[in-house]
């Protein structure tokens, strides 16, 4: 801008111009923060705390029948990990979340991502703490799943032990043939992969979230 042809501007163009200028900088530096700390990012030490203490444990049924009342709000779910994928300082989980005494339901199950890198593994129970943002939605051999995704803010490991058995089929994104994933709780697992012995990822390639 012209410094001379600002200066000959009257009064009221002068504030306007101003005022645009500062609501320009202050959007771009509200952008810029959002890109280096973004919002779901881990939470650590106070803030942390206050934060676990505000999530809420609620059945699996109640935030699956309705999702859309919970979105945003701060929940607590412990469950055993059925499928981990780790990429680009990001996690994604697909978690078993309702204990039977023989098992965890291979049905109730939720997404999610954290974003951070871990050393969980399949048949990790683990404790997600995190924000309900809605659903996500991926292909299995029974056809395309709606599940609750979960924006973790901490994961931590969970003290419960058990040597249950978890079998849920997957489909392969490559091949689009099912793999059959076996999972105990110390992490060992039986996994058949036809065609793809290589394949270990979650199916996220076909997902979305709403």
């Amino acid at each position: 801008m012209n410094l001379d042809w600002f200066l000959n501007q009257n009064i009221i163009t002068k504030t306007l111009i101003t005022v645009g200028i500062g609501f320009l900088f202050i959007l771009i530096i509200i952008l810029l923060t959002d890109l280096i700390f973004p919002s779901d990012s881990p939470l650590k030490g106070t803030d942390l705390e206050k934060y676990k203490e505000s999530c809420t444990v609620i059945s699996f049924q109640e935030l699956n029948n309705n999702t859309n009342r919970y979105k945003g709000q701060h929940v607590k779910f412990t469950g055993q990990i059925v499928q981990i994928n780790k990429k680009n300082e990001i996690t994604e989980i697909v978690l078993a979340v309702t204990r039977f005494s023989d098992g965890w339901s291979s049905s109730d199950l939720i997404f999610v991502t954290y974003r951070a890198q871990t050393e969980f593994k399949k048949g990790d129970i683990v404790t997600v703490y995190g924000d309900v943002a809605g659903t996500y939605k991926y292909f299995s051999t029974t056809g395309e799943l709606t599940i609750v995704k979960i924006t973790a803010k901490y994961i931590e490991l969970a003290q419960i032990t058990s040597t249950e058995v978890i079998g849920v089929p997957f489909t392969n994104p490559v091949t689009n043939e099912s793999t059959n994933n076996t999972i105990n709780s110390s992490g060992s697992e039986n996994t058949s992969y036809p065609n793809n012995p290589a394949n270990t990822s979650l199916t996220t390639t076909h997902g979305e979230s709403i």
